[in-house]
């Protein structure tokens, strides 16, 4: 049953890698259509928070399996090598594409420099000693038996557990927007770790429902829970158009309140439903396996891409939408023919984009 669980999870773990291109394509547009804004509201409600919570359980599985020192060495050398190589080399390039198309310069100035969407990758290096570390507390303290007994004996509600993770997140959340507004030019910076500090309580909470086969029973019984929170999140967005000027004050940045609360609440019960599908999935489509297989080294090359086919369709004026719909078409088949063509026959390229060590077969990203 658990060999079907984490299979089922491997899928859904590649769709949302695969989904960032739909979300990357839109931030090449110059105009704000609904559909962009739909896109990138649900990206941030749904996928990365879900994601990281799908790869906290993911990595305790891997974990009890491999042991906690060798998956420790694995994992930093997987996901470390994939970091340096994009953070070094792709994201300057990426910059290097946006200055020359946007701002007509030769070279990408301080401003256009950043990590681009390698910062995942940065989150993922920094929660591996977090799993280590949990689970060495288990086999000394039993950490995750104390869990297990506290979920049998007390029986406590998914909605309030979906609802406290929400409210943690949102608070690490808010309390790094306001050190970013207390930190005057590095505030930029400091706003950067929000990803860090917002999403570990849902990869903490990965890891403790792989931990306790009690929460994670306890946690799946039933949807109903996670819709309740879902329409919640809902009638609060609602309720916040009635207010004066739209409720626009609650949604103008990243940092606004009801954007960081949302973002929050919604990944946690997200998460659930997503086990659930998990847990009822028996077969894989040969298709959707193979372009699974190559999750990882999509997501690595797509952005650039993206910003190759923006630039070179850029002087045929085309339909936003026509462009979306191509942008999106070209980048996915593009970044899938760099894995078949060049990741998956040369050990080198495996290496730089999935951090497959020499000698090995193929890499998981979330283990």
């Amino acid at each position: 049953m658990q060999g079907e669980r984490i299979a089922g999870l491997d899928n859904w773990r590649a769709l949302l890698m695969l989904a960032g291109i739909f979300l990357h394509a839109t931030s090449v547009q110059d105009i704000q259509l609904p559909l962009f804004v739909l896109i990138a509201k649900m990206s941030a409600n749904f996928r990365m928070g879900t994601f990281f919570a799908v790869a906290g359980l993911l990595s305790l599985y891997a974990v009890r399996k491999r042991g906690a020192d060798a998956w420790l060495a694995r994992r930093l050398f997987q996901i470390g090598v994939p970091t340096i190589f994009g953070l070094f080399f792709l994201s300057p390039l990426m910059s290097a594409i946006f200055a020359w198309h946007k701002l007509g310069l030769a070279m990408p100035g301080i401003a256009e420099l950043g990590w681009w969407h390698f910062w995942f990758l940065v989150d993922l290096l920094v929660y591996a000693p977090l799993t280590w570390w949990l689970y060495r507390t288990d086999q000394t303290h039993g950490l995750f038996v104390r869990i297990d007994r506290w979920a049998e004996r007390q029986r406590p509600s998914p909605t309030l557990i979906i609802l406290a993770l929400g409210v943690l997140s949102s608070l690490n959340v808010l309390l790094v927007g306001r050190l970013a507004a207390m930190a005057g030019p590095l505030g930029d910076p400091v706003w950067a770790l929000h990803q860090v500090v917002g999403y570990v309580p849902l990869y903490g909470f990965g890891v403790m429902l792989a931990g306790s086969p009690a929460l994670f029973r306890r946690m799946t019984a039933r949807s109903g829970p996670a819709f309740n929170v879902l329409i919640l999140v809902l009638v609060l967005c609602s309720a916040s158009r009635l207010l004066p000027g739209n409720g626009a004050g609650l949604f103008d940045t990243p940092a606004s309140p009801l954007n960081v609360v949302t973002a929050c609440l919604c990944p946690p019960a997200v998460t659930v439903l997503i086990l659930r599908s998990a847990m009822a999935m028996r077969e894989t489509p040969v298709l959707f396996r193979r372009i699974a297989d190559g999750a990882f080294t999509i997501y690595m090359v797509h952005f650039p891409i993206i910003l190759l086919i923006d630039l070179l369709i850029d002087p045929l004026r085309l339909n936003p939408y026509a462009g979306y719909a191509l942008t999106v078409g070209l980048a996915g088949w593009l970044s899938y023919l760099v894995h078949r063509l060049v990741v998956r026959r040369s050990p080198f390229a495996a290496m730089l984009l999935n951090g497959i060590q020499p000698g090995k077969v193929r890499a998981v990203a979330a283990e």
